[in-house]
């Protein structure tokens, strides 16, 4: 099994966005996909509220109990922080996730995929450390360049404290507007800059993201012929089968 944290300390970077596309083209894919909702305030569990299974005979029982069918072989684990206000003081379980991480494994669930919080408290702690790879989404624009030091800086860190987590899956650059001549001028920065670290994969800006979100449906669902839908599709081919 394989899991990645969808990570970056600046928020508004797309990447509650890019996990549950993420997580439902892996499964349109034809394999198991558990979307792990550790934000607080539950954004990945609101993205996909209206998605319903659509196996009606879905497992039940033993781990399936705790989590929730959005269509065939695709899950979520909801944050608590989506039906209700979370204290400060509220931290996540990490021997209890890690612990449904080896039963996922055990049940032949293929891919975790983590939403975490657009800081490294204890929830973004918590992702990173369960997860094997982290997937680092940045806006093309400058203070997103800068979160993006500060966030490789911290994924060293934890990878210093924690051992063998947290390894860099790569860098994704979303909301790009190809239009726009300063996006073009940043996303060439990135690629001279982060090499092989930055997916060839881009997210372009779409405004049917907005029309799914607002239906708790993925492009995948909303609008297959989408331009969104395309990139999202691209990106989960270049995660499955390399960038070779």
């Amino acid at each position: 099994m394989r899991s990645i944290a969808l990570a970056n300390q600046k928020g508004g970077v797309g990447k509650t966005t890019t996990t549950v596309h993420l997580a439902h083209g892996l499964a349109l894919a034809g394999d198991r996909v558990l979307v792990l909702d550790l934000d607080p305030q539950g954004n990945a569990t609101l993205a996909t509220q209206g998605m319903k299974p659509d196996d009606a005979t879905a497992p039940e029982g033993g781990i399936y109990d705790a989590l929730q069918p959005l269509r065939d072989g695709l899950w979520i684990l909801p944050s608590p922080g989506a039906s209700r206000n979370l204290s400060p003081q509220t931290v996540p379980d990490f021997g209890r996730l890690h612990g449904l991480m080896q039963a996922l494994e055990d049940e032949g669930f293929d891919w975790v995929v983590v939403d975490c919080p657009p800081r490294m408290d204890a929830w973004g702690l918590t992702g990173v450390r369960l997860c094997q790879h982290v997937l680092l989404p940045i806006q093309p624009e400058f203070f997103a360049m800068h979160g993006l030091s500060q966030m490789l800086e911290t994924l060293e860190g934890v990878r210093s404290e924690h051992g063998s987590c947290a390894e860099l899956l790569g860098v994704v650059v979303t909301m790009f507007d190809p239009k726009v001549p300063v996006e073009r001028e940043i996303l060439a920065n990135l690629r001279s800059n982060l090499g092989s670290r930055l997916f060839r994969s881009i997210v372009e800006r779409d405004p049917r993201f907005v029309e799914a979100a607002s239906h708790g449906v993925t492009l995948f669902d909303y609008c297959l012929e989408s331009k969104g839908a395309r990139c999202y599709g691209e990106l989960v081919r270049e995660i499955c089968y390399g960038r070779a």
